[in-house]
């Protein structure tokens, strides 16, 4: 049952930005902001970071900068300060992890999972790119229907082998319908089938990356060092709240890069 912690998680941000398509661009931006904070919270606590608070304050920082970014701009391709918030992120974490003093253990994969948390919390602001994109926003609609229902099929209790080919396919499936019944003016059948298969296949390889995470040891020296056995019981990684917010959250902020290009390239 903890795996649908993350479909709920996943679900609960897909809807509030489908609805904030219709409702307002402030409103979306809003939602985009719950993306960036489930990513904040959750990914120090998947990774194991030994400094768990201040790596959340800092994505946090990075991917709120990222939407509001991508707010102000009016000029395509409305990502202008992307890449300036990715290069302070990168030397940020390094500063951080000096500060835990030269000897500090894991500081190779403490880093890597820092830098790799401010990509995808700077990815969410692809979302308000995407929105502000002239053209029909059916895609984002489309791309995030197909999100949740290849979260759902990962989270059935089957091995990978069987629940990554079935997210590809019901998410591919699912598109292609809401693009024949439903957007068939705006979205053409063959975008919609991309579209459906890109997003399953993100969601897929989210969940056997990160999977593989969230059930490893931890890194973390202090919890390394913990004589408490009932402790590390009751924190075992998999079963947290915060690593399914962060397995839920993931796919949503990387499924605006997908989006977003989509909207680019073909529209």
């Amino acid at each position: 049952m903890i795996r649908w912690i993350r479909v709920a998680v996943a679900l609960v941000l897909a809807l509030a930005l489908s609805a904030s398509v219709y409702w307002g661009y402030t409103l979306f931006l809003l939602a985009t902001g719950l993306i960036v904070f489930g990513v904040a919270y959750g990914w120090p606590r998947l990774t194991d970071s030994p400094q768990p608070r201040a790596t959340s304050i800092m994505l946090f920082l990075f991917g709120a900068a990222g939407l509001l970014a991508a707010y102000r701009d009016d000029t395509a391709p409305y990502l202008d300060w992307l890449p300036v918030l990715a290069g302070l992120g990168l030397l940020w974490t390094f500063v951080q992890n000096l500060t835990r003093g030269m000897g500090a253990s894991d500081a190779v994969a403490n880093v890597s999972a820092q830098v790799a948390g401010v990509v995808i919390a700077l990815s969410a602001s692809t979302w308000v790119a995407a929105i502000t994109v002239p053209g029909d926003k059916e895609s984002i609609v489309v791309g995030l229907v197909s999100l949740i229902v290849a979260g759902c099929m990962t989270a059935l209790p089957w091995p990978a082998t069987y629940t990554s080919p079935l997210a590809i396919a019901m998410s591919t499936a699912v598109a292609g319908i809401l693009s024949v019944l439903i957007f068939e003016s705006s979205l053409s059948l063959p975008v919609s089938l991309i579209l459906g298969a890109i997003m399953g296949l993100l969601v897929a390889g989210v969940d056997r990356m990160l999977g593989l995470i969230a059930h490893s040891k931890y890194q973390a020296v202090s919890l390394e060092l913990s004589q408490n056995l009932e402790l590390k019981k009751n924190v075992e990684k998999a079963r947290s709240f915060a690593v399914q917010l962060a397995l839920g959250a993931t796919p949503i902020a990387l499924g605006g890069v997908v989006v977003y290009s989509l909207e680019r390239i073909a529209f």
